[in-house]
Order: C-alpha cells, then sequence, then structure tokens
C-alpha cells in the first residue's frame, strides 16, 4: 500500500465490509498510533457510596416483590435527572426476568417508576422470552423516541446435546417509546423487531449463546454497537465483536472478521457501556474479572480500542460486594458529570445472613 489510508477512508472501508489482508494490517497501525493519546491516561476512584444504593430492604424492592436483585442495563442523565433502564431477577437470578425503569436526582436516592417489559414465564427450548436482559437505551433522532434495546434467549435442548440451564441463541430486540420526544424516556415501549440474531453472517467466535448483549453509541454519523458470544460445548470464553449501522434502527451489519473480535479483555467481558467524552475520544466500561472491580477502555475514534484497564469500585474501608470474578456484576454507566468526574453505577452480589442479593452501587471516578 503506497499511502497511509486516513481516518476517513478506514471508516469508509470498515462500512462498506471490504477491508484486504494487507489493509488489516495497515489498520492495526493505524489503531495502535490513533490510541497513544488514551494510553497515558487512566482512571482513579475517588469516592464511593457506603454500602448498596439500592438493597433488599429499599422500599420499591419489597413493594415489586424483587427477591433476587438486579443485573444488567443502562443509566443515562438527562435535565439533573438519572434514567436508569435494568434488570430485576424476581425470583430465580438469572431465569425469572423482567425490565424495570427508576429515576434519581442524585444517583442515590431511586425511586421505581414502572415494569418496561416482562418476561414469558417458563424457560424451555421453545420459550424465546423467558428472559429478557436490558442492555441498551437511546434517543432516535429518526423517528423522535426513545429506543431500549434488550437481549432474549431460549434454554438449551438435551435432546439436541445442549446444557438445559445455559442460554442459547440470543436476539437483539429494539422496542420503541409510544410517546414521542425526549419526555418519552418513561415508556411505555412497543417492540419493533429483532436488529441482530443467530444467521448466515454469524462469525465463527460468536458460540452459542450470541446474541449476546448489544449497546449502541454514535461516531460521527455512523452507529456502532458492542456485541457479546460464548461457547458453551466446549466451553469458551466471553469474546467481543462490534457491529454498525447508518440508522439506530437498522439494519446492522456484523464489522468484519479480523477486526472482530475486539481485544477488549484476555477472557472474559459483557455489557460495555459507551460514553463520548467531552475531548471526541470514547470511554467503555464493562464486566469483567477481579473483586469489587470492574473493566474500562478507551479509543481514540471510538473504533479501536485499548486493551483494559480493571479498577476497584469499592474502597477498602467499604468492601460490601462480595469477592469473585462473577460477584462484581455490570457497570450501567460511566456519566461524565460537569467536574469532568464520572458517575458509576454498577450491579453487585451481596450476601446477609446467608441471603444473596444482587444490589446496585455507585461510585465516583477521576482522571489521574
Amino acid at each position: 500500500m503506497k499511502k497511509r489510508i486516513s481516518s476517513i477512508y478506514y471508516l469508509i472501508a470498515i462500512v462498506v465490509m471490504s477491508i484486504t489482508s494487507s489493509t488489516y494490517v495497515c489498520s492495526q497501525t493505524f489503531a495502535k498510533k490513533s490510541n497513544e493519546k488514551t494510553q497515558k491516561k487512566s482512571l482513579k476512584r475517588i469516592a464511593d457510596h457506603k454500602g448498596p444504593v439500592i438493597g433488599p430492604n429499599h422500599s420499591d424492592v419489597l413493594s415489586s416483590k424483587n427477591r433476587a436483585g438486579f443485573e444488567t442495563g443502562q443509566v443515562v442523565k438527562i435535565d439533573g435527572v438519572y434514567h436508569m433502564f435494568i434488570n430485576e431477577m424476581f425470583e430465580r437470578p438469572h431465569r425469572d426476568m423482567r425490565i424495570a425503569y427508576w429515576t434519581s436526582r442524585d444517583a442515590i436516592n431511586w425511586k421505581r417508576q414502572s415494569t418496561v417489559v416482562e418476561s414469558i414465564p417458563g424457560r424451555s427450548p421453545s420459550n424465546p422470552r423467558s428472559e429478557v436482559w436490558v442492555t441498551a437505551v437511546e434517543f432516535n433522532e429518526d423517528e423522535n423516541a426513545w429506543n431500549i434495546f434488550y437481549v432474549a434467549y431460549r434454554a438449551g435442548a438435551k435432546e439436541k446435546g445442549e446444557i438445559e440451564g445455559n442460554d442459547y441463541a440470543g436476539r437483539i430486540w429494539r422496542a420503541k417509546s409510544v410517546i414521542t420526544g425526549r419526555e418519552g424516556i418513561a415508556g411505555p415501549y412497543a417492540d419493533m423487531g429483532i436488529v441482530l440474531q443467530p444467521d448466515e453472517n454469524s462469525q465463527s467466535w460468536e458460540g452459542q449463546q450470541a446474541v449476546a448483549s448489544f449497546n449502541p453509541y454514535k461516531v460521527g454519523n455512523r452507529w456502532y454497537a458492542f456485541y457479546e458470544g460464548h461457547n458453551h460445548v466446549p466451553r469458551g470464553d466471553w469474546p467481543t465483536g462490534m457491529a454498525t449501522a447508518s440508522k439506530l434502527d437498522g439494519p446492522w451489519t456484523r464489522m468484519p472478521e479480523g477486526h472482530n473480535p475486539v481485544p477488549l479483555t484476555a477472557v472474559f467481558n459483557e455489557n460495555a457501556q459507551v460514553t463520548e467524552l467531552k475531548d471526541g475520544s470514547y470511554l467503555t466500561v464493562f464486566d469483567s474479572f477481579g473483586d469489587q472491580e470492574i473493566g474500562y477502555s478507551l479509543s481514540e475514534d471510538g473504533i479501536h480500542w485499548n486493551h483494559e484497564t480493571r479498577i476497584k469500585v469499592q474502597s477498602e474501608k467499604n468492601l460490601w460486594g462480595d469477592p469473585g470474578d462473577h460477584a462484581m456484576r455490570t457497570p450501567l454507566c460511566a456519566i461524565e458529570e460537569e467536574d469532568g468526574t464520572f458517575t458509576v453505577i454498577y450491579t453487585a452480589l451481596i450476601t446477609i445472613n446467608g441471603k444473596k442479593f444482587y444490589a446496585v452501587g455507585k461510585c465516583t471516578l477521576a482522571w489521574e
């Protein structure tokens, strides 16, 4: 290649999915150079709320009969109000699911507003909506309406050699707020259809669980989204890929293999939430390994990402979450506040008197 491909033409090449192997080598060089600035930046925890902000004894947890807690979702801030779309595991953890909507003015005192999406009870290979996992909320300018994205799985079919207790064939549903305008964020929401699912375009790394998780964000005039996969048999890692679209409602296409999977982590990550920073670069936070830790990654262009850095979200004097790689669960946001700090809301397992509950916590991050 006689000339270095400019960043603009590289994006076009990605969009039309016409990357050759020589272009990919060039793109890796571009990625390394474009992320030199972000590699020098790091985050630190400067504050953490003492204990959960939503625990098992919260009045709205009790009144909604949420017995197992919370997992996955996203928080956005609009005109000083935090809006949280989150899964409630109302009976069995990671089995009996519904999507709920909560609000807060300080990210500490939360009020449950409504149930947004209910699952269909009865987990089985023939029920593709026994679990509903919300992963994203975005405002769609083209529709003048809010969109939520959620994953629905079926259970494994024993007669096919699948594991009955595991999730298979994830499908990404898009739902639109019935009330138009930004004031319609509370819903109700109506299903618009599936935007990504296992099909002839599935990639070799995606495995039997994919498509798992889906988190759109905008770069210039295009949309991108992280999505995950996992192979149950033989048991594999939890890699991450990217998809792209010209409009939020699609059609969505997978980035090519070579770009996918994206090397965010060595083994595991889920529910990557992306924030476009005030300086034009990008930050993503996600569920990773480590006691009371989450992972984060930075990108100059929103397409090429640095390998993860892990950060503790609870201080040594305030370790209320259980230890273990999968006890620390999912960050729901990294909201860049006016003072330059980041509000992070996350879920974590807590055990009280032998009873387990997935609670909601809060911490504040800042640049070193």
